[in-house]
């Protein structure tokens, strides 16, 4: 009888870590020429607030090109734009999404991390968090370089149902997520997330607080809401 229970508890254990297991590019699907609508947010002029996903063949080579900063191995690479054609720079292998910079508004100045960040493993369960702290160099078009200091602290919050314009998602994850930028010469920049992801589709709403400091002095402080309208995954 203490077998028969030992051997049911296991097996009940095995079960619930089984359900417990996500897979990343079921909840960020990142391909060429995906792309997600958004309902604009307050003070929006220029329509659906729009998110798309382009591939990098050349491997962001004209970015490292010249630079000592490590490429993540075996992996392919994308721009993910938001509306305001700012881009993360994503790389993917088969350990998970890597952010490696970012492409700033109106390209006029990128970012490359000193080391890629592993920002969604490829494999997590319900207790995802991740803490990371990376410098960074700043290159401008103007051939100008300046050094920087970027942080990023991240969990899974929950696992919800959610609506939105587009229809009705079951145990959607929602993402809990802080940025920091330190610019130098007291420039900074803070960003407070919560992102929804579901299954087979990728955010579906999201909540977005920015804020941009000057020696200490808010100069930006906007909080962007959004969900989706429609999606294209390729």
């Amino acid at each position: 009888m203490k077998s028969l229970l030992t051997l049911t508890t296991l097996l009940l254990f095995l079960i619930s870590n089984a359900q417990d297991t996500f897979s990343i590019v079921d909840y960020y699907p990142i391909a060429d020429q995906n792309e997600w609508r958004y309902t604009a947010p307050e003070n929006w002029k220029e329509g659906d607030y729009i998110s798309k996903i382009e591939a990098d063949t050349s491997n962001f080579f004209h970015y490292f090109e010249g630079t000592a900063v490590s490429r993540v191995p075996n992996a392919k690479s994308f721009k993910h734009y938001d509306a305001t054609k700012a881009a993360k720079l994503l790389q993917l292998n088969e350990n998970g999404i890597y952010y490696v910079g970012e492409v700033f508004s109106g390209n006029e100045s990128y970012v490359l991390f000193d080391t890629p960040i592993l920002w969604f493993p490829m494999q997590f369960h319900s207790d995802f968090s991740m803490d990371e702290t990376r410098g960074f160099t700043r290159y401008y078009n103007n051939g100008n370089q300046t050094k920087g200091t970027f942080k990023i602290a991240q969990n899974l919050a929950s696992i919800e149902d959610a609506t939105v314009s587009a229809g009705s998602y079951k145990d959607a994850l929602a993402f809990a997520f802080e940025t920091y930028w330190d610019f130098g010469k007291g420039s900074e920049a803070r960003s407070i997330n919560t992102y929804h992801h579901a299954k087979g589709v990728g955010v579906i709403k999201a909540s977005a607080r920015f804020i941009v400091m000057q020696n200490k002095k808010e100069l930006i402080n906007r909080l962007i809401e959004t969900d989706m309208k429609t999606y294209a995954l390729h």
